[in-house]
């Protein structure tokens, strides 16, 4: 199993765009990717799915994390709406990356521009398991609303830890 990502950091971008990965989750992209090893480059390779012009974040994956996802999409029907739109997102939505030697991420100014991020200002990296989704800490991703009215619909005291026993019950 894959390390995941834990923790949420904010960065500086600098006025090219640069921003330094946080130690530790520069450690889970430099092991989820297969040839950072035995590269002699000091580059890590990282997918970012940008998503559609609604989002208002990007998702940045580890190479062995976009692969998997890449399988799974080859597994569903070639030609129905839910691979279509899978493909889309991830390869068409999409773009490589790398982290340099010295920890920092290029942003092209297109993804720069999408989330808001100039010369000085802070993004937000929110680690999501598998994934980290970056974002401009004034403009929270909008799926987060959606998650705090699901959790608030359930009650005071409500622990969504009660998910994983399902996840069990599931499995028998």
């Amino acid at each position: 199993m894959a390390r995941k990502f834990r923790g949420t950091e904010s960065v500086k971008l600098d006025g090219k765009g640069r921003m330094s990965i946080p130690a530790k989750m520069r450690r889970v992209f430099d092991a989820g990717d297969p040839t950072f090893a035995s590269s002699n480059t000091g580059r890590t390779q990282i997918v970012a799915v940008y998503g559609p012009d609604q989002w208002n974040w990007l998702e940045l994956y580890t190479i062995e994390a976009a692969d998997e996802i890449d399988e799974q999409i080859d597994r569903l029907t070639r030609g129905s709406k839910e691979r279509r739109w899978l493909e889309q997102l991830m390869n068409g939505q999409s773009t490589d990356l790398e982290i340099d030697r010295d920890g920092r991420l290029v942003l092209p100014l297109r993804l720069r521009e999408k989330l808001g991020l100039t010369d000085g200002t802070e993004a937000v990296f929110a680690s999501h398991g598998d994934y980290v989704k970056v974002y401009h800490p004034d403009s929270p991703p909008k799926d987060i609303e959606e998650l705090e009215e699901f959790t608030a619909s359930k009650g005071p005291g409500f622990d969504p830890r009660q998910f994983l026993s399902e996840v069990d019950e599931g499995e028998g």
